[in-house]
């Protein structure tokens, strides 16, 4: 076979760093592969609102790098059908990975003080109705993660409709969708997620794919008021941030562990280019990998090439020339040391979640 010009830039750049030294490749520990079923906890439902779906993306957020380099990797044209064309994209590799299932995520937009869609300052949206209509179409591989911001007017009405729709998961995204998560307004709002035993996940660690409201948000301790309500929370990202940023929660999220035996972390991006330093980090902290779930963060993919002191040079090309994303994101991990019972927790955890 042919190999494609990605293949041949990606095997370049792992015999480039075959020159270097690779200090850790023997020192790799030997894993047992996890047991199925393995679930991804994080993997964003996406669409710019062709055929009816209701998504939105504003006029700043389709110039972004990001947007651009997302639609060639995802391979997708503004064709008039691009949100179908996503969805059949990540069900075509989902199909053709080790993973089984993925918890897909909703966005909701900003509201203002009066609990007022906020359009205008919206970077992007992706609505309730639309999710569920994906996960009643592919029910053998998506669970749905909804999206309430809890600043709008029917938070807790809408959590009760998603909940009933059989909703066990909702995102919340402080930085992006304004939202202080340790505002004593919202007690009522998580006291509900424990009622209705609906997982809350929070992105924490700093933002860059979207326009926020700055990252003092993103601290993991911030999330003290929903834990004390009694919700299972998830601290997405685990607090981590970009090699290059000054702020750095992680070291908070240690302390929050051993405090609330309710709050869990995830591994999203945490295998992307300028994160490279996050898993290692990760790993040599036991306790917080006892609360750590298997999470991507697809569309955004992993790069095994930044880890090239850390893997034998064979793993490194064949991971390098993964195109499958969910495969790539789980068997770089995997190789990189993050336990099986990573792997099989999520699953676990909407299992015995009451």
């Amino acid at each position: 076979m042919n190999m494609t010009r990605r293949q041949f830039l990606l095997a370049g750049a792992g015999a480039a760093a075959a020159a270097g030294t690779n200090l850790h490749s023997a020192q790799l520990p030997s894993l047992a592969a996890p047991a199925a079923p393995i679930v991804d906890f994080h993997v964003h439902l996406f669409g710019v609102g062709d055929g009816g779906t209701g998504c939105y993306l504003n006029n700043s957020g389709n110039q972004r790098l990001t947007y651009l380099f997302f639609k060639r990797l995802m391979r997708l044209t503004e064709n008039g059908r691009m949100d179908e064309d996503y969805i059949q994209r990540l069900v075509a590799l989902l199909r053709a990975s080790s993973v089984d299932k993925a918890v897909l995520l909703a966005q909701d937009s900003r509201y203002d003080a009066q609990g007022r869609p906020d359009r205008e300052n919206t970077s992007f949206y992706v609505p309730n109705g639309y999710l569920f209509q994906i996960v009643g179409r592919f029910p053998d591989l998506f669970i749905p993660c909804v999206s309430i911001n809890p600043k709008r007017r029917d938070a807790l009405e809408e959590l009760d409709r998603c909940a009933e729709l059989g909703a066990r998961v909702l995102k919340i995204h402080p930085p992006i969708q304004d939202v202080d998560p340790a505002a004593a307004r919202f007690r009522p709002f998580y006291r509900r997620c424990a009622e209705r035993s609906v997982i809350a996940m929070f992105h924490t660690g700093t933002e860059n794919a979207a326009e926020t409201v700055g990252n003092e948000l993103c601290d993991p301790a911030r999330l003290v008021t929903p834990l004390e309500e009694g919700a299972t929370v998830i601290a997405s990202h685990s607090g981590m941030s970009n090699f290059n940023e000054p702020e750095d929660f992680f070291p908070h999220l240690l302390p929050m562990v051993r405090r609330f035996p309710n709050l869990y972390c995830d591994t999203a991006v945490l295998a992307e280019t300028v994160r490279w330093r996050t898993i290692p980090r990760m790993i040599q902290e036991p306790e917080i990998m006892a609360r750590t779930i298997h999470a991507s963060d697809i569309p955004f993919p992993a790069n095994p090439i930044v880890f090239w002191n850390r893997l034998p040079y064979g793993e490194l090309f064949r991971l390098a020339t993964e195109e499958n994303l969910f495969e790539r994101d789980y068997r770089l991990k995997l190789a990189l040391g993050v336990p099986a019972a990573v792997f099989e927790r999520g699953a676990k955890l909407l299992t015995e979640t009451p």
